[in-house]
């Protein structure tokens, strides 16, 4: 729909005062309180509880607000699209990940999409998973791959999967011998209890996994002793290839190390414990065809792994 002067609705949103939206935007405050009236008389709605001071968006005027900064944002972006067309520069994909996880995911999906869009350049933002929602929050990226966010104020998602939780070891350590499990044909860890006084490789304590873990752990009355905290996915997996202790880790993200013939993979827990995984990006954002083009191949890629959906 056609929304004549949004800025006024904006700044009275952004000042919560009809005056001092007024005085910024060097209009008569009877002028923004009458443009303010026809507004909400041509939506058939309240968009502003005046019996409270500061102004308070009703439920219908929190809706109308995303919509219009949702539409600021489109027409700043179709802006820039049609410049960068102009100048003849290659459209760009700004894509969030985890360090770890980019090495795993990208030699796959990568070629077929640059097949369909071989004009466009994706622009990696590799950071910490708990910095990933802040980057789609500033708008800096167009999406990310990580765990649900736990705030949902800015931000939505789509989910990928429920990813499965490997208890991974060397097969020739003492504590697997005659326990025949590997990545193809899991099974599940006997006892956790065992792994007491074992060197436990962990994610730091905050990230989703740790958290995760920590709870199985409570759960199952388990006190790790050892404990070797990194934040780098492959240092835990090249540890552990080395028989220097046990590592968590995503089943997506074991598949592609060179030493799997190494290693024995367990699942933890009755039901298999397992994380979820989401494409995640700003709420009333834009997704370019491209971008949902690249979504659409991660959906397919991670596919093959959900066996938490057989």
């Amino acid at each position: 729909m056609f929304v004549k002067n949004p800025e006024y609705f904006l700044t009275i949103v952004k000042e919560r005062s009809i005056s001092k939206a007024a005085e910024r935007l060097y209009l008569s405050q009877p002028y923004l309180s009458q443009y303010l009236a026809k507004l909400e008389g041509g939506l058939g709605v309240v968009l502003l509880d005046r019996s409270h001071s500061p102004l308070k968006l009703t439920p219908a005027g929190e809706l109308f607000h995303a919509y219009l900064e949702r539409q600021s944002f489109l027409d700043r972006q179709l802006v820039s699209d049609l410049r960068d067309l102009q100048d003849k520069k290659r459209p760009l994909l700004h894509l969030g990940v985890s360090p770890w996880r980019g090495s795993i995911l990208l030699p796959d999906v990568l070629p077929r999409f640059e097949e369909q869009y071989p004009d466009v350049q994706v622009v990696l933002h590799e950071a910490p998973v708990p910095e990933l929602g802040a980057l789609a929050e500033a708008n800096v990226i167009d999406f990310c791959v990580m765990q649900p966010p736990g705030d949902l104020t800015e931000l939505t998602y789509e989910p990928l999967m429920e990813e499965h939780i490997f208890l991974v070891g060397h097969r020739d350590h003492s504590l697997l011998q005659g326990l025949d499990s590997t990545y193809d044909d899991p099974r599940p860890f006997p006892d956790l209890r065992l792994l007491e006084h074992e060197r436990l490789i962990m994610l730091p304590p905050e990230w989703r996994l740790s958290k995760l873990l920590y709870n199985t752990f409570s759960v199952h009355n388990v006190e790790p002793q050892n404990l070797l905290v990194t934040t780098n996915t492959t240092t835990a997996i090249n540890l552990t290839a080395e028989k220097l202790g046990f590592a968590f880790l995503q089943e997506s993200g074991v598949s592609r190390t060179p030493y799997l013939d190494r290693l024995a993979c367990f699942t933890v827990g009755e039901p298999p414990l397992t994380c979820p995984l989401a494409v995640v990006y700003k709420k009333n954002g834009f997704l370019s065809p491209a971008a949902r083009t690249l979504i659409d191949l991660i959906k397919e890629h991670y596919s093959r792994y959900d066996r938490a959906a057989e």
